[in-house]
């Protein structure tokens, strides 16, 4: 993938991500504490966000940086979020709080062994 690749691939997630939020570039510039034409030259591409500008973007939208270099497609990983969401919708807080426990010691291992 080229840097440029990687640029439209932050463009595109930081676009998804306000859409979903149904906010303007105005809002998310606001909050980002950046003029909106900077924004918007992002989400196209066309300037490419030092790593201070993409944690201030990333703490706006109330993401990770690394979720804006993500170069899954936002469609996917809303699908993916989508269905672990309606997977647990079922439980009561109780359960999920051990379905967490659970989830958590089972990454540990995982991590464990490499």
């Amino acid at each position: 993938m080229s840097a440029e690749d990687i640029y439209q691939s932050i463009g595109r997630n930081v676009r998804a991500a306000r859409d979903k939020r149904g906010w303007t570039q105005e809002q998310l510039a606001e909050k980002a504490d950046m003029h909106p034409a900077f924004l918007g030259q992002i989400e196209r591409g066309i300037k490419k966000p030092s790593l201070k500008t993409l944690k201030q973007v990333a703490d706006a939208l109330g993401l990770k940086a690394g979720d804006l270099l993500d170069e899954t497609l936002p469609r996917e990983r809303a699908a993916r979020a989508d269905l672990v969401s309606d997977f647990f919708r079922a439980y009561k807080p109780e359960d999920l709080k051990a379905f967490y426990k659970t989830l958590r010691s089972l990454a540990r291992q995982i991590k464990r062994l490499g």
